[in-house]
């Protein structure tokens, strides 16, 4: 029986998939913004089989966020608990749904640093608290297809894969 060579990997890809020159890591997660969280768990959680993960208040209580994990995808449902906040406000222009895609990145500052360069919209200069103790910025849906992206740095060590 013969080997399939193995597919050729993009030039700064690791084996997991990860890309050195891009600084993206990983998925982070998925939010939603959803006027209350505890109905969609329940479905997501005896639904889909999906397991409920912890929750926290940030924005000093303005914001609740429930975790959902769903085999290798987390779910982040964002309920606001203030009209004021920017998920509210969200909610009343565009209705619940899909909020925004968060990348797990090594350097946020760095990361910044180049999107900025780039002539990437920022919508946060510096990176700001996140929830589980990361640190966060959004990078303006105008300038990445109309997709709010967040890049988010874990302040647990990231693991590196052992080199070749």
């Amino acid at each position: 029986m013969s080997e399939r060579p193995a597919r050729p990997r993009p030039s700064g890809a690791s084996a997991t998939g990860a890309s050195r020159a891009s600084g993206a890591t990983t998925l982070s997660h998925v939010a939603i913004a959803v006027r209350e969280a505890d109905p969609l768990v329940k479905v997501l959680v005896e639904g889909l089989g999906g397991v409920r993960g912890g929750e926290e208040l940030l924005d000093d209580g303005a914001l609740r966020v429930v975790f959902v994990r769903l085999g290798a995808v987390t779910l982040e449902l964002l309920e606001p608990r203030s009209a004021e906040h920017t998920v509210a406000k969200f909610l009343e222009a565009r209705g619940p749904g899909l909020h925004h895609v968060s990348l797990e990145v090594r350097d946020l500052a760095a990361r910044l640093a180049r999107a900025k360069a780039a002539g990437v919209q920022l919508i946060d200069e510096t990176p700001r608290p996140g929830a589980h103790g990361t640190q966060v910025a959004f990078l303006h849906p105008k300038s990445l297809g109309g997709v709010l992206i967040e890049l988010c740095q874990s302040s647990r060590p990231s693991v590196e894969p052992a080199g070749d």
